[in-house]
């Protein structure tokens, strides 16, 4: 034993000392490091700090309740997320603590080369067309921005001043720039992708030049969703491929400080997603684009002269895989790193652990070749990569202040294994030695608004530093400021007449001499805000009456006087104008334009006194205080006041810089007419429209001038105010605008939006040869969401085109489109306990939180992906069945999607796992008792936390939404546990056959046919015993002529006597529940009564009597069964049959329960809504269903009008989504149905569904596409209908049969048919375009046909 001892050792030593010896090899290239001596050594020794800094991350990571609830998509919205500044991840730890934090825009870290980059790049699979955007915030208030696209049919566009890519930002707190602008709508979620611009159409540029090239206006919006999870590279690189690539470099404490420090220093995540959006070019038509691609966010440190090379591929597969691989060489740290990861189409996320692309071989020489070849893999997989570069769409770009960087950003399509399609980027970067090619870039100085001061001040003049300031003096008067100072540092060729500002500060001052005057606005408020009753109109005129009556308090008159005659504006003659200056006013976000009071021509003290009276006065007049409270702000509001000298203007007007209605910045449109301004403002006159081109320069030149009618104009009064007068004739017929002044005003407009560096609407005048400016606000409507945008903004996102999408089985929880709240909280419940019981099936291996990977959304309209829906069945489970599942879902075995098909995409997993995971999933069943009992139980006693105002009621809400999570969670795994019971029974009943005749369907039928203690079915025999008693009290002659009000009135009086006891009685059991029941927007019966009326008095009006079912025992229904079952098959029927039947009622129980929990959470947002109007957030409570759960958060956070206006308009749409209608079937993102066009013709007369409750009638069919349609639901009638829910159950006593497009065997219509003994069939596809009312048709449950016949 010693000898081989001794032996080990001295080959050991042999080993090292040869280590020692061997020389270390040079680099590739001479830059890039290859394996050294001690390569294996090293490497091991990083992996062992690596994984201990692993494990100490996640011993520091947040709580798992809080990771559960953010995996839930849920926020922590009581507070501002604070702001964290240090970045400091990497190596396996994070640098940011929520994901709220890591979407937001970033401090700049204080370096020269701090980052803030956003980019996108997208592509479609069937043509051309590609996106590529950039936003990089720096110092400075510059920023780097890319904008690269390619439309099919159309051309290749780039930014005007590409290969160029700094810029300077349109504001320091968003990712905005040259006309680009991102914005995080949710976080890992959902991006928006805005562009209003001009775009060089041609081939794309390596060199800069300073011809601007055939400009031509763009404008394009994009909703960006997430498919995939996300890829921090801070802390899911693969240790492998990092340990491997620092086991390369030699190692010196240098060298490691450097790498601390890189790795500090820069955070970077990506994330694929599918763009939903369109885009306007000049001259073309609009175009509705689909595109897939990535996003990624980089913030920290990165200075592009450490970066000596790196080839990056971003590819996505026609399969669902996306692919980002790395070849990275950083100077100072790491020469030849090769990282990245695969992200497959089931959610799982997995690092690259090895690859052979080389840097030293791709285009290392600058010269970039057609085609490449790399390998990697990942997740224990090989794959091999073939790119072929194209070379017509590979645009440069130089990155860096000095252009130390260039970057071909090579478009490319991709073979994977050679078989499977994939689209993407290459992209190229090297260290640009020749330096910069083009003028020094400088951010353009943008006026900055100073902070509050702490002083107050009751008036100040416009050349005052603090006038600029919006919250002392408004927004029209800040501007003036603004303007003045321009004029004064630039020596901009245009004049602000002199002024001053009665401050904010006044305002207050005023009111609080004036008790009345409050008091006067506290009860418009309440009034406004319904926490009393009372006439709005009139409150407000009496408010406006007070102020103006109101006279000035001393000090405010004093300080207007003096600062008036220090600006020698008082007894030279001259006449004051005076305007309104109201906060929040001439924003982005709102304008007020016209709402406000403006005084002109005004000759003494006296008169602008009381012209600022009348200011104030208009702050509250009616519409100035119903705009504030249609978009949720306060009603009470501060206002300045702007007291200027009038310009006595022989032409005035206003100047737009870009077009109003297109938003092309490369037209400026001039409306003038002669005098004041007035007529053009007001729309008084048709005014001269003079457009002008405006180059990137400023150049202009006069496209067209149009002479308007200008019959009036308005000028100053003699004896004070302004008159009107009639234009002569002659001056009309011209254009009031000589042309040269046209092009002066075309100038400063141009130089007054490159300081504001966003499009303005400017009022001018003109007196002699001076221009003079009298405002200049923010044109706020080209960025406005368009229908489309609104109709597919919270579309899901798909990973591949061969997804399967079905109305099925959800078409029947939720028809027609949902609400956004609704999408927010019930989809989100729903696509979680999906995902809980997929992963315990091993259908997903990880849970996907960002992603709706079975409940898929369009146009609000909601569909179960099937694809994923059949990833957990036999290919991965031994005890699940496809043909099972589509016959729960669909009601029919659909062999058009084939097991291979699901495999190709999801996967297979070998025996072993599938035992794994049937046994996994069997043990999860099981707790389907216990979590049910529990649910039950909580359910008793459950509400939400009570709170004195609205903002602690919605995060009381917001605490207990996991709550909502487990009870769906739970419902789904009790109808899974269920769903099993109808399996067994299925198979014992079929004797094993995979083909499920339509006999066998109608025994399953017979065999369910009683179920008791159905609590569903319990609905409508409440509702004709509340319907019998009323006829029993002879009232229902009487009940029939009462309006709803008083019919409901007279239920819940004593008056009514057994009928109200029967009533509340009902509301009491079953007041939970209504139509569409888990849409969060519609009221339960228990809040909302009169939903019920049309069912009993339609009972009222029928002469069936009640139905009197037979009930079968279990050895009755197995008797009767057609099928052939063999004794053994027998004795298990009779074994399984009570407890199947049991099972049925045991879902129908459950999901009552969830429903309780539904209604709790259902009524508290109703409550929330009423305080969010009485506290004045929203205008009315209908609202807040317009807007998601976290945009109910940020109401509370920035009470942004902009949001409020969004939900509003969302609002106007839900009536056209709720209009459009889509095919059962989907393959890929679904597609309304257009108006009269159906899935097939009328020309068949028999239709095929499946049976769920046997019999043969015959009778006339009802054609009801929604329950709103119901009243005409009459007696004897069958029904054909697309789905049926909750809401229905009061009409079927009415009917003698039932067809339906979409459900199933245990679907509600079918469990409440069987219990009515009603003839009834499901999954009749296209039964309501086929069908129409009034059609005499046989219906035959047995056979599952429904059939057309002719009566003569």
């Amino acid at each position: 034993m010693i000898y081989l001892v001794s032996i080990a050792a001295a080959f050991l030593c042999i080993y090292l000392v040869k280590l020692v010896l061997r020389r270390e090899p040079e680099p590739l290239n001479g830059h890039y490091a290859v394996p050294g001596r001690f390569h294996t050594l090293k490497k091991l020794v990083f992996l062992c700090l690596y994984y201990y800094r692993l494990f100490r991350a996640r011993n520091h990571a947040t709580s798992s309740a809080d990771q559960e609830r953010r995996k839930m998509g849920l926020g922590r919205l009581k507070v501002d997320i604070p702001k964290e500044k240090s970045v400091g991840g990497g190596l396996a730890k994070s640098s940011r603590s929520s994901e709220e934090e890591m979407e937001s825009v970033q401090e700049l870290i204080k370096d020269p080369n701090a980052i803030d980059s956003v980019y996108f790049m997208g592509f479609t699979q069937t043509d051309e067309t590609f996106l590529i955007v950039r936003v990089c915030r720096k110092q400075n208030g510059l920023c780097e921005m890319w904008v690269l696209l390619r439309v099919d049919g159309i051309g290749c566009f780039q930014h005007p001043i590409h290969p160029e890519t700094n810029y300077s930002l349109d504001n320091t707190n968003t990712w905005s720039g040259g006309g680009l602008k991102l914005e995080c709508l949710e976080p890992h979620r959902r991006w928006r992708i805005f562009f209003n611009g001009l775009l060089r159409k041609g081939p794309y540029r390596d060199k800069w030049t300073e011809e601007e090239g055939e400009l031509l206006h763009v404008k394009m919006a994009f909703i960006w969703t997430s498919f995939s999870t996300v890829f921090n590279f801070d802390t899911d690189i693969h240790p492998s491929a990092i340990a491997e690539s620092i086991a390369k470099e030699k190692w010196s404490s240098k060298f490691f400080t450097d790498l601390q420090k890189y790795n500090d220093q820069q955070t970077h995540y990506e994330q694929w997603g599918q763009f939903v959006g369109e885009i306007e070019i000049e001259g073309y038509e609009r175009k509705e684009l689909l595109l897939c691609g990535l996003r990624d966010h980089s913030y920290g440190v990165r200075n592009w002269a450490h970066m000596y090379r790196y080839v990056l591929i971003l590819a996505h597969f026609e399969n669902g895989l996306s692919v980002n691989l790395l070849a990275l060489s950083i100077s100072a740290t790491t020469t030849n790193m090769k990282i990245g990861f695969v992200m497959f189409p089931d959610g799982r996320k997995a690092g690259i652990d090895w690859s052979d692309i080389s840097l030293a071989d791709m285009a290392d020489d600058e010269i970039i070749g057609d085609l490449y070849r790399v390998s990697f893999t990942a997740a224990n997989q090989l794959f091999n990569l073939q790119v072929s570069i194209d070379k017509s769409a590979s645009p440069v770009m130089y990155g860096g202040l000095k252009w130390e960087s260039r970057i071909h950003e090579c478009v490319a399509t991709y073979r994977l294994d050679l078989t499977v399609r994939g689209w993407g980027i290459i992209e190229f970067h090297y260290r640009n030695e020749s330096g910069r090619q083009a003028p020094d870039s400088v951010a353009a100085e943008r006026p900055q608004e100073p902070e509050v001061p702490n002083w107050s001040r009751l008036v100040l003049p416009l050349s005052d530093e603090a006038c600029q300031c919006t919250a002392l003096v408004g927004g029209k008067g800040a501007q003036l400021a603004q303007l003045t100072e321009m004029r004064k540092r630039f020596g901009m060729q245009f004049t602000v007449p002199a002024g001053l500002c009665v401050t904010t500060t006044a305002l207050e001052h005023h009111m609080k001499m004036n008790r009345h005057l409050q008091q006067a606005v506290v009860e418009i408020s309440d009034v406004a805000c319904t926490r009393k009753t009372g006439n709005l109109c009139e409150l407000c005129e009496r408010c406006v009456e007070l102020f103006r009556n109101t006279r000035l308090a001393p000090a405010i008159e004093s300080a207007i006087h003096d600062q008036l005659t220090e600006l020698n504006l008082l007894g030279t003659g001259d006449r004051l104008a005076v305007r309104s200056s109201a906060i929040g006013e001439d924003t982005e976000d709102s304008s007020a334009a016209g709402q406000l009071s403006t005084e002109l021509g005004l000759k003494d003290f006296e008169q602008v006194c009381d012209a600022v009276q009348k200011c104030w006065a208009s702050l509250y007049s009616f519409q100035a205080v119903q705009y504030r409270r249609q978009r949720g702000q306060p009603v009470p509001s501060n206002m300045g006041v702007v007291i200027q000298q009038m310009v006595e203007a022989q032409t005035a007007g206003v100047l737009f810089t870009c077009d109003p209605v297109t938003g092309h910045l490369g037209r400026m449109i001039i409306n003038a007419n002669y005098g004041l301004g007035e007529s053009v403002v007001h729309g008084d006159a048709e005014p001269d429209t003079i457009t002008l081109s405006c180059s990137l320069k400023g150049q202009c030149h006069i496209l067209k001038k149009e002479v308007g009618t200008k019959q009036m104009h308005v000028r100053q009064a003699g004896e004070g105010g302004v008159r009107v007068e009639y234009t002569l004739v002659s001056d009309a017929s011209k254009c009031c605008l000589a042309e040269n002044m046209i092009l002066r005003l075309g100038q400063v407009a141009f130089q007054v939006q490159k300081m504001y560096r966003t499009p303005r609407d400017i009022e001018w005048a003109i007196k002699g040869a001076r221009i003079y400016l009298l405002q200049a606000r923010p044109i706020t409507t080209f960025d406005t969401v368009s229908e489309f945008e609104l109709m597919h903004e919270f579309d899901s996102a798909l990973a591949t085109d061969y997804e399967w999408m079905t109305t099925s089985n959800i078409g029947e929880m939720m028809p027609g489109a949902v609400t956004p709240l609704t999408m927010s909280i019930f989809v989100r419940a729903i696509e979680y306990a999906l995902q809980e019981l997929s992963m315990k099936a091993g259908g997903i291996p990880c849970f996907s939180p960002y992603n709706q990977k079975y409940v898929g959304i369009c146009c609000s309209h909601l569909f179960f992906n099937l694809m994923s829906l059949n990833a957990n069945m036999e290919q991965n489970n031994l005890i699940t069945n496809k043909k099972t599942n589509d016959i729960g879902l669909l009601g029919r075995v659909l062999n058009e999607l084939s097991l291979h098909d699901i495999v190709l995409i999801y996967g297979k997993s070998p025996l072993w796992k599938r035992v794994v995971n049937a046994i996994t999933f069997i043990q999860y069943l099981r707790t389907a008792g216990p979590q049910a009992n529990m649910l039950m139980k909580k359910m008793t006693t459950y509400q939400i936390q009570p709170a004195s105002n609205a903002q602690e009621y919605y995060y009381n809400m917001d605490m207990q939404l996991p709550d909502y999570f487990e009870a769906w969670a739970t419902s789904v795994l009790k109808s899974s546990s269920s769903g099993m019971w109808n399996v067994l029974l299925v198979s014992v009943l079929s004797g094993g056959k995979t083909e499920w005749t339509s006999e066998l369907l109608a025994d399953v039928a017979i065999l369910y046919s009683t179920c008791s203690d159905i609590v569903s079915a319990d609905i409508p025999v409440c509702v004709e015993a509340i319907a019998e008693a009323i006829r029993a009290q002879s009232k229902s002659a009487e009940f029939l002529k009462l309006d709803s009000e008083a019919a409901i009135s007279w239920l819940l009086s004593q008056e009514s006597g057994e009928t109200g006891e029967k009533f509340q009685n009902f509301l009491q059991k079953h007041g939970f529940r209504c139509l569409r029941e888990a849409e969060l927007h519609e009221r339960s019966w228990r809040n909302d009564p009169k939903k019920i009326l049309p069912a009993i008095q339609a009972i009222l009006q029928s002469s069936k009597p009640p139905v009197k079912k037979a009930a079968w025992c279990p050895e009755e229904a197995i008797g009767s069964l057609k099928s052939k079952v063999t004794w053994i098959g027998k004795i298990m029927l009779r074994l399984l049959l009570p407890k199947a039947r049991k099972a049925v009622a045991d879902r129908e129980l459950m999901k009552a329960e969830v429903m309780k929990m539904n209604d709790i959470f259902k009524t508290a947002y109703w409550k929330l809504a009423n305080l969010m109007v009485q506290e004045g957030y929203l205008p009315d409570e209908d609202l807040l269903f317009f807007l998601t759960h976290s945009e109910i958060g940020q109401v509370f956070q920035q009470r942004s009008a902009t949001m409020i206006t969004r939900a509003q308009l969302r609002r106007k749409l839900l009536r056209k989504q709720l209009d459009l209608r889509f095919k059962e079937m989907n393959i890929s993102k679904p597609q309304p149905i257009e108006q009269g066009q159906s899935e097939t013709t009328r020309a068949k007369i028999t239709l095929k569904g499946m049976t769920v409750s046997q019999g043969v009638v015959k009778g006339t069919a009802r054609v009801v596409k929604s329950i709103l349609e119901a009243a005409c639901i009459q007696e004897g009638d069958i029904l054909i209908t697309t789905s049926t829910d909750i809401g229905w159950s009061p009409y079927f006593p009415l009917l003698k049969g039932m067809v339906t497009e979409i459900g199933g065997l245990l679907s509600h219509g079918a469990v409440v048919a069987r219990e009515y003994g009603m003839p009834c069939i499901v999954s009749c596809r296209n039964a309501t375009s086929q069908l129409a009312s009034g059609n005499t048709v046989i219906l035959n449950g047995t056979k599952g046909t429904v059939q057309k016949i002719d009566e003569n």
